[in-house]
C-alpha cells in the first residue's frame, strides 16, 4: 500500500493494521525540526506536479501520518539512517536539532540523552532518564547498552516534550523510539559490505523467510571491526597507534510473525548485541585544584604536595602533561597510564500480539524481557599519570591490567493496550495498563594511586582532611563497593481525541502512575579493612554486617490537552498543555543519612503552539513545520560532591527550578522529482531561574551531617547545550536512463553556536585561589561553536543490476565536535573535554534480492 499525498477526508486516519506499510520508500524525516537532509522522497501525482511523499508516525501508540499528529516530531527512515551512516544511537546528535547524545564519563556505550534542553545528571541504575529510549515499543533500563541494536530499522522516531499519557516510561524530554523492521511476505533481503578509514569493515545484511501466507521470519546480523580513533602517545609499554575507542561489535535480531487469522497478528524478536573496545578517552584542559570552600586548607594540601601526593607527583608534572596536550592540539593523540576495556552484553526478548475484536475495538499486548552485562574501567583523568584512573599499581606510572566496574541489571514489562472508535467514528480512544521491574547491581572495585613516602605519618591537624592526609601517606584508594537496586513501576493511562467537525478537533489524555525504589549497598573502605557504610544512627557498621538497605515508593499523575484546527487537508495548528515526570529514587553510591537520602521527583508543565504546512508553489511543493514551546521545569535531580569524614563522594538533590523557551523550524523544497533541499533550526533559552547550592565546608555536625555553605546559583546555564542548532542539505538525482541506475549525490551541514561546559556560576571560584589556575578554568566554562559536513554519492541498480554502490565522507573538514566531558574544577579540580567521531571515508556495496 502507498500512501500519496491526496486524501479522501479531512483527517486522513490509518488503520492500526497498517503497520507493515513498507516505509522503504520514505528516505527522509520532513517532520517538526527533524534531520533536514534526506532522499527526494518524491511522489509524482501529475508529469508536471512534485509532492512530498507522506510519513507515517507512531508518537500515539497508533499508525499516523506524521503531518497529523499535533505532536513535534522527528522521523528518520531507513535510507536516511544509511546515508547519514548511523550505526549507534550517539550518531543521531548532529542529524536532529534540539537532540544532543553525550557519554557518560568515558563510556560511548551509556549514552546521555537531552532534549530541549533537559539533561540527565548521571546515567546510573537507580536515576531515570528524562527521554527514554524504547526498541520495539518497550523501554530499554538501564542506560547502559542503548546505543548497539541501530541496524535493519524501519524508522527512529524522536518525540520532543513530555510522553507523559502513551508511553510505558513517563518522561520529561521526550522519547526516542527505535523500530525494527519486520518480516516481509516474499522471500528476498539484502547484503551489504562497507570498507573504510580506521581499517574499518562493516557487514551487514537481512533475510526474510515467508514459510507460508501465516507465518513469516526475518534473520537480520551485523559485524563491525574498526581500529580506534585515538592514538597513545605516552613514553610507556602501552603507547600504541589508533587503539582507543575502536570497535569489535557484533549483532544478531530474528523476528518471526504469525498472522494466523485476518485479525489477529503476532510478532516475537529475540536479538542479541555485543560489544568489545578500548573506551575513548577524554583529553584534559585544566587543573586548577580544588576549592578551598571545599575542604578549609585543600589548596595548601595541593601546592605543597598534597594531591600530587596521591600519586607521588608534583603539581608541575600535571601541568605539563596538560601543556604537552595542548601544544599537540589534537585530540587523537593522548597520553594514557591505562588502557579502559569496555564490553558490553544486550539480550532482549519481544513479543507483540494485536487483536482485531472488531472494525470498532482493538486489544494489543506487549511483552518484554532484556538482559544486560557491562564491564568497563576508566581513565578519568585523561593523562599518562596516576591522578584518577583505575589504576591497580602503587608503584608503577601505568597500569596493565586495570580493575573494571562491573553491571548487571534484567528487566521485565508488561503493557496492555485497547484501542476502539465510537459516536460514529468521531471519537478515536486508548486504554492502557503499563507495569516494569528492572533488578540489577553495580560493583566499583577500589582503584589506586601511588603514596609519597616522604609525606608525614601520623593523624591528620583537622580532622575534616583526615581523608586526603591517609591518601597522601597510603596511596588514593577508591571505596570498594556493592550496590543492588529494584525499580518497579506500574501505570494506567488512556487518551481519547474527539472530531467536532472537518475542522476542530480536540485530544485528552491522562495517566496515573506508581513506582517504587530500593537499594543496598556494602561499601568497603579503599584497603578493604573495615566498612564504610553507616547506620541510621550515623554509625559505622562492622565489617562482617556491611549492608544496608533503603526503599521508597512514589506517585504522580500526568496529562495531556491539545486542541487541533485544519482549516484543510495540507495545514495543521495546534495548542497544547501538557505534564511529564521522572520518579523520585536513590544515590547509587550512596553511604549514610545524608548519601542516601532519598530524592523527590522531578516534574515539567510544558505550553506548545505548533503548525504542520504544505504548500503547493506551481510545480513546486513546499513543507513548514514549526513549534513553539515553553517549558517549567520543578524539583531537577542535580548530583553534588561530599566529603564525609575519609570519604569523597557524591549525593543526589532536588535543587533547582529552570524555565526553558524554544523554537522549532523545520523547511522541506522539492522544486523538481530530481532536487530536494531542506532547513532546520532551533533554538533553546535553558537557564536556572531558582538554584541554592550547597557547598560542603569539610565540617560535619553532631549527627554526622556535612555542613554546608549555601550560594546562590540562580541564572547558571543548562551544560552541553547550545542556545541555536541549525541542519542544511540538498539531494539531487541526475536524470539518467533506467539501463544506467539512478545516480544521486546528497549533503548534510550541522552547525551549533556555543555552549556551557559547567552550571556553576562564578561564584563557586570566589576565594582562594590564583589568577592564573582561575584563568585557566575560565576559559573552559564555555566553548566555540562548530560545523559538521558530510557527503556522499550513491549509484542505485548499477547497469541494471541488482546491487548499489555508495562513496562517502563524514565530517569531511574534520571537525573537533565536542560533545560532552567532565567539568569539576570546585570539586575535584580538574576539566576533561570529550569529542565526537572525526573524519571517516569509505564506501559500500549493497545487494538487494
Amino acid at each position: 500500500m502507498t500512501i500519496s499525498s491526496g486524501k479522501l477526508n479531512q483527517h486522513r486516519p490509518i488503520s492500526p493494521w497498517m503497520r507493515r506499510l513498507p516505509l522503504a520508500g520514505t528516505y527522509a524525516s520532513l517532520l517538526l525540526a527533524g534531520p533536514v537532509l534526506s532522499a527526494p522522497a518524491l511522489a509524482q501525482e501529475s508529469a508536471r506536479a512534485t509532492s512530498l511523499e507522506e510519513v507515517v508516525v507512531t508518537a500515539r501508540r497508533r499508525e499516523e501520518l506524521s503531518q497529523d499528529v499535533p505532536i513535534a516530531i522527528s522521523s528518520l527512515s531507513d535510507e536516511f539512517l544509511a546515508e547519514q551512516r548511523v550505526t549507534e544511537l550517539g550518531d543521531l546528535g548532529t542529524l536532529v536539532p534540539s537532540l544532543r547524545i553525550s557519554s557518560s564519563g568515558t563510556s560511548t556505550n551509556a549514552p546521555n540523552i537531552s532534549l530541549r534542553g533537559q539533561r540527565p545528571a548521571q546515567t546510573l541504575l537507580t536515576l531515570d532518564p528524562s527521554i527514554p529510549v524504547y526498541f520495539a515499543e518497550i523501554p530499554l533500563t538501564p542506560t547502559q547498552g542503548t546505543n548497539l541494536a541501530m541496524y535493519d530499522l524501519a524508522n527512529v522516531q524522536v518525540l520532543k516534550g513530555p510522553q507523559g499519557t502513551l508511553f510505558g516510561r513517563n518522561s520529561t524530554g521526550g522519547a526516542i523510539l527505535v523500530s525494527p523492521k519486520t518480516p516481509g511476505s516474499e522471500f528476498g533481503g539484502y547484503a551489504t559490505v562497507t570498507l573504510g578509514s580506521y581499517d574499518l569493515v562493516q557487514v551487514e545484511g537481512a533475510v526474510d523467510v515467508p514459510v507460508s501466507d501465516l507465518l513469516r521470519f526475518r534473520l537480520a546480523g551485523r559485524k563491525i571491526d574498526r581500529d580506534g580513533y585515538q592514538s597513545n602517545v605516552a613514553d610507556n609499554p602501552l603507547r600504541c597507534d589508533d587503539c582507543i575507542w575502536d570497535e569489535d561489535s557484533g549483532s544478531v535480531r530474528l523476528t518471526a510473525e504469525f498472522s494466523p487469522t485476518d485479525r489477529l497478528n503476532n510478532i516475537t524478536t529475540i536479538t542479541y548485541d555485543g560489544n568489545d573496545m578500548i573506551s575513548r578517552q577524554q583529553v584534559p584542559v585544566a587543573f586548577a585544584g580544588s576549592n578551598p570552600e571545599f575542604v578549609a586548607t585543600m589548596w595548601n594540601l595541593i601546592h605543597n604536595g598534597g594531591l600530587g601526593a596521591l600519586s607521588g607527583l608534583s603539581v608541575p608534572e600535571i601541568d605539563n602533561a596538560i601543556a604537552r596536550q595542548k601544544q599537540r592540539d589534537d585530540w587523537q593523540k593522548v597520553e594514557a597510564d591505562l588502557l579502559a576495556p569496555e564490553k558490553v552484553k544486550n539480550i532482549l526478548f519481544i513479543n507483540s500480539t494485536e487483536f482485531e475484536v472488531n472494525d470498532a475495538f482493538s486489544i494489543k499486548n506487549i511483552f518484554g524481557y532484556r538482559d544486560l552485562s557491562y564491564d568497563g574501567a576508566q581513565n578519568s583523568d585523561g593523562m599518562a599519570v596516576p591522578l584518577f584512573a583505575s589504576r591497580t599499581s602503587l608503584t608503577e606510572h601505568y597500569t596493565l591490567n586495570p580493575s573494571e566496574s562491573h553491571v548487571d541489571a534484567e528487566q521485565y514489562s508488561e503493557e496492555l493496550q485497547f484501542f476502539g472508535t465510537a459516536l460514529d467514528g468521531k471519537l478515536d480512544w486508548l486504554l492502557g495498563g503499563f507495569w516494569i521491574r528492572m533488578k540489577g547491581s553495580e560493583y566499583f572495585p577500589s582503584d589506586l594511586s601511588g603514596a609519597n613516602p616522604d609525606w608525614p605519618s601520623g593523624p591528620a591537624p583537622d580532622p575534616s582532611l583526615a581523608f586526603f592526609w591517609n591518601a597522601a601517606q597510603q596511596g588514593f584508594k577508591t571505596i570498594s563497593q556493592d550496590m543492588k537496586a529494584e525499580n518497579e513501576g506500574a501505570a494506567i493511562f488512556g487518551e481519547a481525541t474527539y472530531t467536532l467537525s472537518d475542522a476542530w478537533s480536540f485530544t485528552l489524555g491522562a495517566r496515573q502512575t506508581w513506582d517504587k525504589r530500593g537499594i543496598s549497598t556494602d561499601r568497603l573502605t579503599g584497603d578493604g579493612s573495615a566498612c564504610d557504610v553507616y547506620d541510621e544512627n550515623n554509625q559505622q557498621l562492622p565489617l562482617d554486617d556491611c549492608y544496608r538497605e533503603e526503599s521508597k515508593k512514589f506517585s504522580q499523575p500526568t496529562w495531556r490537552a491539545i486542541a487541533n484546527f485544519k482549516p484543510d487537508l495540507d495545514k495543521l495548528l495546534y495548542a497544547s498543555v501538557s505534564t511529564g515526570y521522572v520518579t523520585g529514587g536513590f544515590n547509587a553510591r550512596g553511604n549514610s543519612n545524608f548519601t542516601l537520602k532519598p530524592f523527590d521527583p522531578e516534574t515539567v508543565l510544558n505550553y506548545e503552539v505548533g503548525a504542520k504546512m504544505d504548500w503547493s508553489l506551481g510545480d513546486m511543493s513546499l513543507r513548514t513545520n514549526a513549534a513553539a514551546y515553553f517549558q517549567k521545569y520543578d524539583d531537577i535531580q542535580k548530583t553534588q560532591g561530599v566529603v564525609v569524614g575519609q570519604t569523597y563522594g557524591s549525593t543526589i538533590i532536588n535543587v533547582a527550578k529552570a524555565e526553558i523557551k524554544g523554537f522549532e523550524l523545520d523547511v522541506t523544497l522539492a522544486p523538481n522529482p530530481y532536487l530536494q533541499l531542506t532547513l532546520g533550526y532551533s533554538y533553546v533559552d535553558a537557564a536556572y531561574n531558582e538554584w541554592n547550592l550547597d557547598f560542603p565546608t569539610g565540617e560535619v555536625d553532631g549527627n554526622g551531617t556535612p555542613i554546608t555553605r549555601t550560594v546562590d546559583n540562580s541564572g547558571a546555564p543548562f551544560t552541553y547545550i547550545p542556545e541555536n542548532t541549525l541542519t542544511a542539505g540538498f539531494r539531487v538525482i541526475a536524470p539518467l536512463s533506467p539501463d544506467i541506475g539512478e545516480l544521486s549525490f546528497s549533503g548534510s551541514y550541522y552547525w551549533q553556536d556555543e555552549m556551557s561546559t559547567n552550571d556553576r556560576t562564578t561564584e563557586w571560584a570566589s576565594s582562594g585561589w590564583s589568577e592564573q589556575d582561575l584563568e585557566e578554568v575560565r576559559k573552559t566554562l564555555v566553548v566555540d561553536g562548530y560545523g559538521v559536513l558530510n557527503l556522499r554519492a550513491d549509484w542505485r541498480e548499477v547497469m541494471g543490476s541488482g546491487f548499489d554502490v555508495a562513496a562517502f565522507v563524514t565530517n569531511a573538514t574534520d571537525e573537533a565536535q565536542l560533545v560532552g566531558g567532565t567539568s569539576v574544577p570546585d570539586q575535584l579540580g580538574t576539566v576533561t573535554e570529550a569529542y565526537g567521531r572525526p573524519r571517516e571515508y569509505g564506501v559500500s556495496v549493497y545487494w538487494n534480492f
